[in-house]
């Protein structure tokens, strides 16, 4: 039997909450979140559609797909267990890489007099991974419920009311970890806390 079709196998033999725990968990993830995020935030503010896809490109870039990539390629080298990072010690020293990664980003927004709610969002970002980083020495807190938490209340301050709903996702996604089991509920509940703390503070201060 191919271990591809040994993963189906064992796929289709788990629970369908499981399964639906797992699918949420792989389409919201933090890496399609923030890009999403980053674009949708940049065509609010910025003047033109071309300069939209402009600094949410760098803001995606930097924050998500640079991260993201580097992550796939430690998984293929054998390096990282998991796309999700599921080891909290290969956890902290990837966390050193993305925030760099963020904080280029960050530093070319600026220098470019970027609209100031993207700095204020690509920096939101950094402070938040770098709060999640710090805590990550001592205990596994949920980068998934961060970065989700994190993005609604984002969301939020630039819409308003209209995107309240974005918390239904919020609470699905807390819910997804809990249910594979790669976090505790206290761990969900204080990534959902830091990501709301950290954007609502830096985002207001910033933009």
């Amino acid at each position: 039997m191919s271990t591809r079709h040994g993963d189906q196998e064992l796929a289709q033999r788990l629970p369908r909450r499981l399964r639906v725990a797992r699918l949420v968990g792989e389409l919201l993830s933090p890496p399609p979140i923030l890009v999403v995020l980053a674009l949708v935030v940049a065509w609010d503010t910025s003047p033109t559609p071309a300069m939209a896809v402009l600094w949410g490109g760098i803001a995606a870039l930097f924050a998500s797909v640079l991260p993201y990539a580097l992550i796939l390629r430690g998984v293929r080298r054998g390096r990282l267990t998991d796309k999700n990072i599921s080891l909290r010690e290969q956890r902290i020293r990837f966390g050193v890489v993305a925030i760099a990664s963020i904080l280029l980003g960050l530093a070319l927004l600026a220098a470019f007099n970027a609209p100031a709610e993207m700095v204020a969002l690509l920096a939101s970002i950094a402070v938040g991974v770098a709060c999640g980083w710090v805590i990550t020495l001592w205990w596994k807190i949920s980068v998934h419920a961060a970065i989700a938490a994190g993005a609604a209340t984002v969301l939020t301050l630039v819409f308003g009311t209209a995107l309240l709903a974005a918390w239904a996702l919020v609470a699905l996604i807390a819910w997804s970890r809990v249910q594979v089991g790669d976090h505790t509920l206290a761990q969900v509940l204080a990534g959902v806390a830091l990501g709301v703390i950290v954007n609502a503070t830096v985002f207001t201060l910033l933009r």
